[in-house]
């Protein structure tokens, strides 16, 4: 779309200079309340934890080396620049995860679609106007695992999708090495990714073993292979979360229980998260050459949403929604891609009168999520903060 004319392509970037730096400036002043606990957020909780070693993640490794070389006031500070510091580079992981699967999208372009997709935020329908922590917000700026482990979400999916393409070949060694140590690192900050990845990455290892009768064995195991250290680091935060010394009282996993009104009420709140990605990913995501890497992202994204539906933990754990996490770790990189999609509809708009129409809801739609975007940016406090904090 922006190939057409140097100038548009220069304004793209400028208003992309200009959203990014408020962003950062937005983001770290959010992290530095956060940290000094002006907001309720996990930050101050990690923090005690990591220093009393009984953290369960690489923030707490990230928490103790701050604390042993800073006093408590600039370790805060340091740790909300680390914080932002992760979000520039979430920006560009995203970026490349759009140039490796739409790389018909012109640069800006996936770079702003990578930027808004950092604002984005659901619908907000009658009955479900509980803000940020009651609203179903995918970017959730009090989390510090999963801001920290969603960053390497992209780059890991990149090399899964290089694999999963040459499956039939021979498996390029660095795609192997990148697989393996993005999705190791994403899941030793948080491995509520890799639970909702690795069935859905099994389900499809044995869907193609079926298909083959076989042949392709080799590759399907190596990539496999692949996936176990990351697995191993799950098993260890397991047995540290759903110990009796982790927090007195034992923990563990069952199946939700959810009446009909709730079941449909849930269902309600993860499609007002995803009208946008729901309506570009059917209209253009079929017509496009990387589609498969579009299909397996979904499959991905439903299989995190079927676990939050199915699963809860007890104990504890029990009201923290942890099984939400898959599906909000990936929030990012499906609004960046839908955004993306929505780019790549609006040259058809120009001569086609349906296309100009599809692209039209498409605006509005992802004008809503920007608005409540926008709003929990100004606001990142939970339900019941009245003061907006600037």
């Amino acid at each position: 779309m922006l190939n057409e004319t140097p100038r548009r392509r220069q304004l793209c970037l400028s208003f992309c200079a200009v959203l990014a730096a408020a962003l950062l400036w937005r983001w770290q002043r959010i992290f530095w309340l956060e940290c000094a606990d002006y907001i309720r957020a996990d930050m101050v909780g990690h923090i005690a934890l990591a220093l009393g070693r009984h953290d369960y993640s690489l923030s707490g490794l990230l928490i103790r080396v701050l604390w042993s070389l800073f006093d408590e006031d600039r370790a805060r500070t340091l740790l909300s620049l680390l914080l932002t510091l992760n979000q520039a580079a979430g920006v560009l992981t995203l970026w490349l995860l759009l140039r490796g699967v739409l790389p018909e999208l012109d640069g800006a372009e996936a770079l702003l679609a990578a930027l808004l997709a950092n604002v984005c935020g659901p619908w907000i329908f009658p009955g479900q106007t509980g803000m940020y922590l009651g609203v179903y917000n995918g970017n959730v700026w009090h989390n510090m695992t999963v801001l920290f482990s969603r960053t390497w979400i992209p780059p890991a999916l990149l090399c899964f999708w290089e694999l999963w393409d040459a499956r039939r070949e021979r498996l390029p060694a660095r795609s192997w090495w990148g697989f393996l140590s993005f999705l190791l690192v994403t899941t030793l900050f948080k491995p509520s990714f890799l639970g909702a990845f690795a069935p859905a990455a099994l389900a499809l290892l044995v869907w193609d073993f079926v298909k083959t009768r076989g042949r392709g064995f080799k590759s399907e195991f190596l990539i496999g292979l692949a996936v176990l250290p990351a697995v191993g680091a799950l098993v260890w935060s397991s047995l540290v979360l759903f110990s009796d010394d982790f927090a007195g009282t034992q923990s563990s996993v069952a199946l939700r229980a959810l009446t009909p009104a709730l079941l449909a009420s849930t269902l309600l709140m993860y499609l007002r998260g995803l009208l946008l990605p729901l309506w570009t990913g059917a209209l253009q995501g079929p017509k496009e050459p990387r589609r498969e890497r579009l299909g397996i992202l979904a499959f991905v994204n439903a299989v995190a949403m079927a676990e939050a539906l199915l699963l809860t933990e007890t104990g504890f754990r029990g009201n923290d929604g942890n099984f939400d996490w898959g599906y909000i770790s990936l929030y990012p990189a499906v609004f960046a891609l839908a955004i993306g999609l929505l780019f790549r509809m609006l040259p058809a708009a120009r001569t086609d009168r349906r296309a100009r129409v599809k692209s039209a809801v498409g605006l509005v739609l992802l004008l809503g999520h920007l608005i409540v975007g926008v709003y929990c940016l100004s606001r990142p406090g939970n339900a019941g903060y009245d003061w907006f904090y600037f």
